[in-house]
This record gives structure tokens, sequence and C-alpha cells, in this order.
């Protein structure tokens, strides 16, 4: 085991101390499949609004969600607009100078001049990381939560259009890596998804990666219910469009490389030599990677 991968597996052994019982799914698995409630999911915006933070509400088939958007940059209609979506836990709206979120690092200071930026905030990232654990005790929060953020994406994509944007990319990093890709198994009305450190097997990170230890005894005692649940492996494989250029690192404990990459055949799939924190933390990578896509989509 390397250092990328002691570090991975030290801060989940953190976390689930920490968290003690209020793991994931430590309530309930009840709900219904991922791919479901995702197209079942339903949010109305009233174009674009730029200046502040943007409340929307989705309805699903899983319970009412509150999420968020905000434009960052707006360079107008005539550029790209690049959607990014943060991790789990993140607070992705807080631009202070302590801010540790990964849209501030990567985008807060390099911010490509040429491109219309606006973060998205998913449910119950409004909150402490406490209430946000809490609210995971039940599955169909943790469904609800992504299903929403992908609903949100394509609102968001249908007022872009309105405007002629000549190209709109989806980006995002493990949390938002998953909603990138269920977005484009669903939906897939974005030029470009940059997917970082995610897949399409959602619910084997649950009960086969390191995460596990902060999952729910109850919950992975019947392995195949999250696998049924969460992973969404056929849906995504069955688009055949050239649309997708995702990041895995290979020593990633969590999302992990040889799980997650089966789902990347034919795609060009970038590989960072690092775990998930080292790899979440190599901001000038996760910057590059994404510029390149950009620049791809705009030839």
């Amino acid at each position: 085991m390397n250092r990328h991968e002691l570090v991975d597996v030290a801060t989940i052994s953190i976390t689930q101390m920490l968290l003690r019982n209020s793991k994931f799914f430590s309530r309930s698995v009840s709900g219904a499949p991922i791919g479901d409630v995702v197209s079942g999911t339903v949010i109305d915006t009233e174009g674009i609004r730029t200046g502040s933070v943007q409340e929307v509400s989705a309805a699903t088939p899983v319970g009412e969600f509150q999420a968020a958007y905000l434009v960052s940059q707006w360079r107008g209609q005539d550029a790209p607009t690049l959607l990014y979506h943060h991790g789990s836990g993140e607070q992705p709206f807080d631009f202070g100078r302590f801010s540790s979120n990964s849209f501030h690092r990567i985008f807060g200071t390099n911010a490509d001049r040429n491109v219309n930026l606006i973060a998205l905030r998913a449910p119950f990232h409004d909150r402490s990381n406490r209430e946000y654990i809490r609210a995971m005790g039940d599955l169909e929060n943790f469904i609800g939560m992504l299903a929403t953020s992908a609903a949100l994406i394509e609102a968001l994509v249908r007022q872009i259009r309105a405007t002629r944007c000549p190209a709109v990319l989806a980006a995002g990093i493990s949390l938002g890596g998953w909603a990138v890709n269920l977005h484009r198994a669903y939906y897939g009305s974005v030029d470009r998804y940059i997917p970082v450190f995610a897949g399409a097997r959602l619910g084997e990170m649950f009960v086969s990666s390191i995460y596990r230890k902060v999952t729910a005894e109850a919950a992975r005692a019947d392995p195949t219910v999250l696998r049924t649940m969460l992973d969404f492996e056929e849906a995504f494989t069955d688009v055949t469009a050239d649309d997708c250029d995702p990041l895995l690192a290979r020593y990633d404990r969590i999302i992990e490389f040889e799980t997650q990459r089966a789902a990347y055949e034919g795609s060009d799939l970038s590989v960072l030599e690092k775990g998930h924190v080292t790899g979440s933390l190599a901001t000038g990578s996760l910057r590059t990677h994404i510029q390149q896509s950009i620049a791809k989509t705009c030839e």
C-alpha cells in the first residue's frame, strides 16, 4: 500500500470513528432505483439568473429536495458554459479566504476568461457536515440528492441552449462526478462530460471499497440491494456518443480504479497517479484536465 492509498484509508478510518452510529443508510435502505428516480425528477427554472445564489426546488419520486446554483462568471452567450458540481460534504459557495471547496480551488483565481462558469449545490449541502451525514441515514435522501443534481444540470442546460450558447460542458468531482455521469446516462444533452473520480457502479463503492467502513452494517448485509438501487452502468454504457473525458486516480481506495474504469471503455480515460484525497488536492492537474476538455470541445 503506497502513501496515496494510506491517506485514503486513514481518512476513512478517522471519518468512521467520528460518525459512530451516523453512517450512510443506517436508518433505511428503502426507495426506488436511482435511474427511475432521475427519470421521474422535475425542476423548473426561469432563465439563468446572475448575481446571487439561486435556490431551486425539485419534485422527485422520493420527495421534494432543495438545490441551488450560482453564476460565478458570465462572459456572454457566445462563450461556452461549464457547469461544475462539488464533492461530498463541500460548501460550494464559500469563497472566503480560507475556503477549501473544489470549485474555489480550481477556478477561484484561474478561471478561463472565455468561459461561463456556473457552480451547482446539491441538496443537504447548505448545512453542517453533521446535518448532511444525518440526512444520509436514509438511502432515499442519497438517491433523491443525486437525482436532483442531475435534474438541475438538465434544467440549466435547457435554459443555456435558449441563449444559443456554442457549447455546454458538465464537470464534477467525486459526488459531483456521479451526478454528471447520471446526467449522461439518463439525459445526455451536454456536449461534453468531465467526471472526476466517479464511475457508474455507485452501489459497489458502498459494499466493496474502503467506503464500506462508513456504510451501516445493516445496509451492507445484502450487497445486492445497494447494487440494484445505485449502480447504473448499463444505462451509462448504452450511451455511444464520444462525449466523455473521465479522470480516475490509480490508487483511489474509494472510487476504485479497476472497479470503475470498465464504464469508460471507448472513452479517452485520463489517469492521475494519486489516491482519492491526494488527487482531490492536485488542483493544477484537475484544472488542466478540465481546461483541455473545454479546448477540445470548442475546437
